[in-house]
């Protein structure tokens, strides 16, 4: 039985077991914080003796994230043990050991070492064999992080699927799959992650010579062409991604639905962002007419003069010959 006054509030758990094991909590409604932690405990009381354990274990998680009282870890562990998640109950009894003796409560330390040490058969383990070597590597289980200094070591595990990811900088991320078995020891190697291919450096630009009539003013109308094509394929790519964001901006927050007044900060966001993208290619678009059709003008109606056009690596380059 669980005495409220007698509670004592511990850190969140350090161990990778732990942090797997306890999912998001249970949706909490007005209450205080210590209110809705009792009657998700006292929720989850019902349903163990009814021997719904699969449906009490989430109250107990979301009672003990609210409030981790020492009560509340203890039949989290045996909700735990009784559907199969034997490392991470063992780990839970091995914490309310602790917390008891600090508090004096001997009779809670020596149950929980006792429940503890009932489970040592049944947990089972992954070792992991290090053959990556590659600098600044990380290695999660399950999506939690591995620290260096126990990746030699020995990882309890409930029984069933889990995931191994490797990454490091400029190195090909690899992922590895197992399946833990109770009481039994999985050797899992963690390999060489291979290097990313760097791209091979461009080919030289050949050198092209181009002749043409023109002046002065034609300078102007070529300069004035390159920026109007230059605002053509500004709006055109600006256009493609506009359609693109209003796709996901429909999907996230259909306009025939909500008028345009989205209740979320992702559909509202991806609204404005598709408002944007249209808004720049409108303008990329007006800016490219006009400089296009500007310098249509000024080399249909230029002087006569031979110019010779250059393009290369370092840009374009332009030789005029009256």
């Amino acid at each position: 039985m669980r005495v409220r006054k007698q509670r004592q509030k511990i850190g969140l758990s350090t161990t990778i077991v732990a942090l797997i094991a306890i999912g998001d909590p249970q949706p909490v409604h007005a209450d205080e914080p210590l209110a809705a932690a009792e009657r998700l405990f006292q929720e989850s009381r019902a349903l163990v003796e009814k021997g719904r354990y699969a449906e009490a274990c989430p109250q107990l998680e979301a009672s003990m994230k609210l409030e981790p009282a020492i009560g509340t870890q203890f039949n989290l562990a045996d909700c735990w043990e009784h559907t199969g998640k034997n490392a991470s109950a063992q780990a839970m009894f091995m914490q309310v050991a602790r917390i008891a003796r600090a508090a004096g409560k001997f009779e809670r330390d020596k149950s929980a070492k006792a429940r503890a040490a009932a489970l040592e058969s049944k947990v089972a383990r992954v070792r992991l064999v290090m053959t990556a070597t590659a600098p600044g590597l990380e290695l999660f289980l399950d999506g939690v992080v591995i620290d260096r200094a126990g990746r030699g070591d020995l990882f309890p595990l409930d029984s069933g699927p889990h995931r191994l990811r490797a990454s490091a900088p400029n190195r090909v991320p690899w992922e590895g799959a197992l399946t833990a078995l109770e009481g039994q020891t999985v050797d899992l190697e963690v390999p060489e992650l291979a290097a990313i291919q760097s791209r091979p450096a461009p080919y030289p630009t050949p050198h092209v010579a181009v002749a043409a009539q023109g002046s002065t003013q034609s300078t102007f109308a070529l300069v004035a062409g390159v920026v109007g094509a230059s605002g053509l394929v500004v709006g055109g790519v600006s256009g493609v991604l506009a359609l693109s964001a209003r796709a996901t901006a429909r999907e996230a927050c259909p306009a025939e639905v909500y008028a345009f007044r989205c209740p979320t900060e992702d559909g509202t966001a991806a609204w404005n962002n598709a408002t944007r993208a249209g808004n720049i290619s409108t303008v990329a678009f007006l800016v490219g007419g006009v400089f296009s059709a500007g310098a249509a003008l000024l080399w249909l109606t230029s002087p006569k003069a031979e110019t010779r056009v250059a393009a290369s690596l370092t840009g374009f380059h332009l030789e005029r010959h009256f």
